[in-house]
């Protein structure tokens, strides 16, 4: 155990730790963590969403179906989405509803929300909050940093590192491609992070003009993303296994 974990591991105040380190003490203490319970890989997984509407947006063949937790009324609840094949429910707004996921079955993947200017003091009493509501571990599959505005660079990859190491119960931490841009979300791989969130697309159009923000990344996109930041790239599978993407 390093001297930089072992003092995280046996303070009488961890959160105080955590806020006296700099950025780069917290990114490889969150990536020494990361590792330690998953190994040096950082996956991505081909999704289809069920919409509001009852239709589904994504590939038929993709791996993970899941649902946002404000379209779960407009479908049906809880046991129309799971009768559906949907496995992951994303948002946990809401810890009733999260619990009640969880008890059905759902992977419940936590939107976290953060804004540029709040200090790690704020920002840590919230994650203690998220996990006291989640003490169980069931409700807490994976969380997902959410900008609110723009997201800043070393701001947003502290919150990542913050988020991996407050957690530790939560097995995964996404990085989300859409808010954070691809080039942000691989940086995040340096401070916890061990899951790419965007869609998986065959092929994607140049990103130019009104196609400039697509955050769609291709399957040999997103695996050099996750090489490039030092780990092994995997492709979740139906079944829930990894599967090493060959270069």
């Amino acid at each position: 155990m390093s001297t930089e974990r072992h003092a995280v591991a046996t303070s009488e105040s961890p959160h105080e730790t955590l806020e006296a380190l700099d950025l780069f003490a917290l990114g490889r203490q969150a990536s020494a963590l990361r590792d330690e319970r998953l190994g040096r890989r950082g996956a991505f997984v081909r999704t289809k969403q069920l919409l509001s509407t009852g239709a589904w947006r994504g590939p038929r063949d993709a791996a993970e179906a899941y649902v946002e937790e404000a379209d779960l009324a407009a479908v049906g609840g809880i046991a129309a989405v799971r009768a559906a094949g949907v496995g992951l429910l994303v948002g946990a707004q809401d810890l009733a509803v999260a619990r009640a996921a969880a008890g059905a079955g759902l992977r419940v993947l936590w939107r976290v929300a953060f804004r540029d200017g709040e200090t790690d003091v704020q920002r840590l009493a919230h994650l203690g909050a998220i996990a006291e509501s989640a003490s169980d571990g069931s409700t807490l599959w994976g969380i997902m940093p959410a900008p609110v505005g723009e997201p800043y660079g070393l701001d947003t990859l502290r919150f990542f590192a913050l988020c991996r190491l407050a957690l530790p119960q939560a097995p995964h931490l996404l990085a989300d491609v859409t808010t954070l841009g691809p080039r942000l979300a691989q940086m995040a791989f340096g401070f916890g992070a061990d899951e790419l969130y965007a869609p998986i697309v065959a092929e994607r159009a140049l990103r130019l003009g009104a196609n400039a923000n697509n955050p769609a990344l291709t399957r040999k996109e997103a695996a050099t993303l996750i090489r490039g930041a030092g780990l092994t790239a995997c492709e979740r599978l139906g079944d829930g296994a990894l599967e090493e993407v060959s270069p």
